[in-house]
């Protein structure tokens, strides 16, 4: 099988055989077409060092693992119950018998209400990227953590374009704007959304698209012309009559449906190539 061969693991696995975990760096046999990796002892009793071509029909089968796509919204919402919870015990700790009375006299605090705001958007958008998901054009992954860091990607969209794309969803209230800033002679563009100055989220977006290009390592990006793009979608915002989506720094900001659009842009790319596009993304991106 083509791409079968010894090599260096760039990233820990399991022996399929005796299931030892292999560290970084094991030289180890790979099985392109059953995407397993054998260490060398197993591969060694299994077959003669001159029979390696044999060894891809010799390796033990393992069936394909379910691609786990994550749930939409699903950090930020234990995020908001853990807040919530919180505040409830310390109501307890502090008025004892009449903490129910204090509960129901007070609300969360905005920055626990924001949680629960951001968790209902990414839901939402989640909702209408699932009517896009199809494993031969569209793999969608929902809220993944970003490794070292507290920050996840809300969602990732595999296209058959070869765009793999980074998504941002914003529960925002107000109408969204791209504002020039600039004098007669220069522009200098900035996002708003209602009076809020959003242009950060923009900056924001890159580490996104860098956790991916990471995760897909640049031979794979350029083994199948992968490009990696950046979107914020404002989930409940308001639009001008004949708004259209448009770009700051690269970044495509708009809404919903609109997204659909590129999203489902048509291209060359296999579906085979589709799910090991996917397949990478998910396991150096596990669900938050």
């Amino acid at each position: 099988m083509a791409g079968s061969r010894r090599l260096k693991l760039r990233r820990a696995d399991t022996c399929t055989v005796c299931r030892t975990v292999l560290e970084t760096g094991t030289v180890a046999f790979w099985n392109a077409e059953e995407e397993a990796v054998t260490c060398l002892d197993c591969l060694g009793n299994a077959v003669a060092p001159s029979a390696e071509k044999e060894a891809v029909a010799q390796t033990p089968k393992r069936a394909a693992q379910p691609l786990d796509r994550g749930t939409a919204g699903a950090s930020a919402r234990r995020t908001h119950e853990r807040l919530h919870a919180q505040r409830e015990q310390r109501s307890r700790d502090q008025y004892g018998p009449l903490s129910r009375l204090h509960l129901a006299l007070t609300n969360d605090p905005q920055s626990t209400v924001a949680w629960a705001q951001g968790s209902r958007g990414e839901r939402l958008l989640g909702e209408y990227l699932e009517t896009l998901h199809d494993e031969r054009t569209v793999i969608v992954l929902h809220d993944r953590r970003i490794p070292g860091t507290r920050s996840n990607v809300d969602h990732i969209a595999i296209t058959r374009s070869g765009r793999v794309w980074a998504i941002d969803a914003k529960n925002y209230t107000g109408k969204v704007q791209r504002i020039d800033k600039g004098g007669c002679f220069s522009t200098d563009f900035h996002l708003r959304v209602g009076r809020r100055e959003c242009t950060k989220l923009v900056h924001d977006m890159a580490k996104q698209g860098d956790a991916i290009r990471a995760a897909l390592s640049q031979p794979l990006i350029e083994e199948f012309g992968v490009e990696v793009r950046t979107a914020l979608c404002f989930v409940d915002a308001e639009w001008s009559f004949f708004a259209k989506p448009f770009a700051l720094e690269d970044v495509w900001i708009g809404w919903a449906k609109a997204l659909g659009e590129p999203l489902q842009a048509g291209g060359e790319l296999a579906p085979e190539h589709l799910m090991t596009l996917a397949r990478r993304v998910a396991h150096a991106l596990s669900p938050a």
